[in-house]
């Protein structure tokens, strides 16, 4: 039984790990955030267990791929006309819904479709183009958000998912078409704030009351905290509010700080055993379809790991993204386990 249903069995430790890592937010006072992410808990697992009783064909048919898309791109402009001046998100009574969380799916399907069939042309400048432009669209709307942070990982699921197909000449004409890109971004796009964030990390030390103050705050919590940690309600972020974001964008700073190093390194293993079990689906499986897809999954968990794994300890700009699993926040833990969950029927079927 364990044998066979490994992906399930590795996601609920990791879940109960989560539950268990935000008994943290008590030490924030925060104690209807932790009963409302225990609700979120039960309604991704509804989504990762529906999947069970779906046919895998189904997600892969056109008129369901056209229809999620089209659902897709029509949430991410209407939430664009939401009042708040950060329109990333619609406010359903106590809940937000995020959009962009949702539309990954699509995304990843969009593009393992064209993977399916490009794959092997992809070494040609211009079919290389249009994969790309499979993702402007998406970059668009979100940076109009603005959410830089989930625009950054939308792009990197993409320039990995065609990265190890390219020869030389093609990924050094990339790379520096990027950072022209960049300094254009940089110097005539990104806000004043965005700016500040890029520059403090870069200049550390600089700008000590904003941005800076932050990375500074990380790393005197790091550098105070012992092998396993301060003990649970003993955190001086808790205590004395130290760090803003403290049960999302740097829970895992939050989290060291009471648990240790030794928390991290569990944490740290069971995202190494859950992205093992997923590559095991990509490496069995025969259908082409199935394999894209997961290899982007696999993409999009490990570079939202490392990435807001070296956010926490001040090793990158702070671009506001979640911890896979262990952030508070509804939308990226549901469509996480949903994930999961289409990985999961597959698994399944194909065994």
């Amino acid at each position: 039984m364990i044998q066979e249903n490994r992906l399930l069995i590795i996601t609920l430790i990791l879940l109960n790990f989560m539950i268990i890592s935000l008994t943290a937010l008590f030490s924030l006072g925060k104690f209807d955030l932790f009963f409302k992410q225990v609700f979120f808990w039960l309604i991704g697992f509804f989504f990762f267990f529906s999947f069970k009783f779906i046919d895998y064909k189904i997600i892969f048919d056109r008129f369901y791929f056209y229809l999620l898309t089209a659902l897709s791109f029509f949430l991410l402009v209407l939430v664009l006309f939401t009042s708040r001046a950060i329109k990333s998100w619609f406010t359903l009574g106590p809940f937000y819904f995020q959009p962009s969380e949702f539309a990954k799916i699509s995304f990843f399907l969009f593009l393992s479709y064209y993977l399916s069939y490009y794959l092997s042309k992809l070494k040609n400048l211009l079919y290389l183009f249009l994969s790309f432009s499979l993702l402007l669209p998406y970059l668009f709307l979100i940076y109009l958000q603005p959410d830089v942070g989930m625009a950054f990982l939308y792009f990197l699921v993409w320039f990995f998912s065609v990265l190890f197909f390219l020869p030389r000449k093609t990924l050094i004409i990339i790379l520096v078409s990027f950072f022209i890109c960049f300094l254009l971004l940089y110097f005539f796009v990104l806000k004043e704030y965005q700016k500040e964030r890029i520059l403090s990390f870069i200049f550390s030390g600089k700008n000590l009351l904003n941005t800076e103050y932050n990375l500074r705050q990380i790393r005197i919590i790091l550098g105070a905290t012992n092998f396993f940690g301060l003990g649970i309600g003993n955190s001086e972020i808790g205590k004395y509010g130290y760090l803003p974001s403290a049960s999302t964008d740097f829970i895992l700073t939050f989290i060291i700080e009471e648990r240790g190093y030794f928390g991290f390194l569990i944490y740290f293993f069971l995202m190494f055993l859950l992205i093992r079990e997923i590559y095991k689906t990509y490496f069995f499986s025969k259908d082409i379809n199935i394999k894209n897809f997961t290899y982007l999954v696999i993409i999009y968990f490990l570079v939202k790991f490392i990435l807001t794994t070296l956010i926490n300890f001040g090793m990158f700009p702070i671009i506001g993204l979640p911890l896979p699993f262990l952030s508070y926040g509804g939308s990226h833990l549901i469509f996480d386990l949903w994930l999961l969950g289409i990985l999961n029927s597959f698994e399944e079927k194909r065994k």
